[in-house]
This record gives C-alpha cells, structure tokens and sequence, in this order.
C-alpha cells in the first residue's frame, strides 16, 4: 500500500486544485489529499485592505465614491454580482481609478470568472504598471486558466518591481513546478523562504522539489520544517518518504 501511495503522490504533486475565498483555509485543513498543500497563494486581507484605500480627489466624484464604497461592503460580504454592479457604476464615474478597476477583478475572481477578472486586471495594469497586487491576481486567473507561462511572466513583473515579494515568488515556483523546472522552483521557494522563514507552503513544496532532484535527504529536512510550522500534510510526506519522522 504504501508503493501505491508513493506512485499517487508522485504523480500528482504538482497538481493544483483552485483556492476560492472562504474555501483555501478550510482545505488545506480538513482535506486529506496531499496534493491540497501544493497550491498559489492569493492574498485575500491584501486585497481587502487595498480595497480601504480608495480615497476620492473632491467632491465632484461623490457618485463614484458612493457607488465604490457600496460596492466594497457587497464585496466584503461575499455578495459578489451586487458588489460587481456598484463597482460597475463607480467605473462608469471615474474610470481611471485602477483601485474601482482592481476591486470589481477581485470578485469576478471570487467567482471563478476568469475570464473578465483578467481584462479588469488588465486594465489595473494599463492604469498602473507597479500595482503588484495586480500582477499577483492576473497570475492567478492565468494559472487557474492553466497558461502557465502566462503566470510566471506576471509573478515575475512582480517581483521586479516588488523584490521582497514572498508570495510572488513562491507562486512563480508552483509554476515553474508545473512547467517541470524543479531547480527553478527549488530556487524560487528558497527566495521565499529568504524573505519570510515561517512559510510552511514554501518548505513543503522545496521538499517536493528537493524530491524530483532526488535529493531525499533535503526534502525530509524541509518536510519536517514544515511540520513544525503547521503544516498539516508534511506528516503524510514524512510517513511516506522518511520512515515517518
């Protein structure tokens, strides 16, 4: 049993599954699929907190203003296609603000709407060039669209811009796993690790890396990091792979 374990995991360790808001917290948890650890990171409170910082230049976007922070509020409550409308509006009033723009992507995103949350990220973008944020978001329609390279080219806009961009450089080595460059991802979860060593996914997926370069050794030493900062599948992997411990 355990040489057919091995053969699944390994066959499927770089298989993603799609993180939804109010879904990715509770399955990396509670699934007992492995696989569900290795996946891209958005950044749900980055969002939300970036949505605050719409502020209106004067009194003359008042509209905008009002349709935008709605809008927000329908977000927030997971009330995306009412949330969408306001947004709608709030664009309608002041369509050069990349933040109104960012915003309506997000719960297109939420929705699995890939598709037209790519053109509103798109659009974030055009409007302005050093939103990372943006580029994250954009990597994750296109990685969830399964263009790959599409992803890796928008994490690594980030990451020009924004260097300490730990989850921009973990999810550019998921991509790089799925493309089948391990070194690469190897080295892209280490430069996470750099910026953040409380990163549980970015050891447990070096591990993984580690493990296609056949170095087991080093994938036990990253598992078992990983255990001890909470995750819940490193255990499995250790079982597995390093006589359980």
């Amino acid at each position: 049993m355990k040489i057919l374990a091995a053969s699944i995991l390994i066959s499927l360790l770089f298989f993603l599954f799609a993180c939804q808001t109010g879904q990715e917290k509770a399955a990396s948890e509670q699934t007992k699929d492995i696989t569900a650890m290795v996946s891209p990171e958005q950044e749900v409170t980055t969002a939300l907190d970036s949505m605050e910082a719409y502020k209106m230049p004067g009194d003359a976007e008042k509209t905008a203003s009002t349709f935008f922070r709605r809008g927000l509020e329908l977000v927030k409550g997971g009330q995306y296609e009412e949330g969408i409308e306001y947004l709608g509006r709030a664009i309608e009033a002041d369509p050069d603000n990349g933040r109104i723009w960012f915003n309506r992507g997000f719960a297109y995103y939420s929705q699995q709407n890939y598709d037209i949350a790519q053109e509103d990220f798109d659009q974030v973008i055009r409007l302005n060039p050093f939103d990372t944020t943006a580029f994250l978001y954009s990597g994750l329609t296109k990685y969830y669209q399964e263009d790959y390279p599409g992803a890796l080219q928008d994490y690594t806009n980030a990451i020009i811009k924004s260097k300490a961009y730990s989850t921009a450089w973990y999810n550019r080595g998921i991509c790089k796993g799925q493309l089948k460059d391990y070194k690469g991802a190897l080295d892209d979860f280490t430069k996470a690790i750099s910026i953040n060593s409380n990163y549980p996914e970015a050891y447990f997926n070096r591990a993984i890396a580690n493990f296609y370069l056949r170095d087991t050794l080093k994938a036990c030493e990253d598992w078992r990091q990983a255990k001890a900062l909470g995750s819940f599948k490193a255990q499995e992997a250790l079982n597995i792979y390093c006589g359980g411990r």
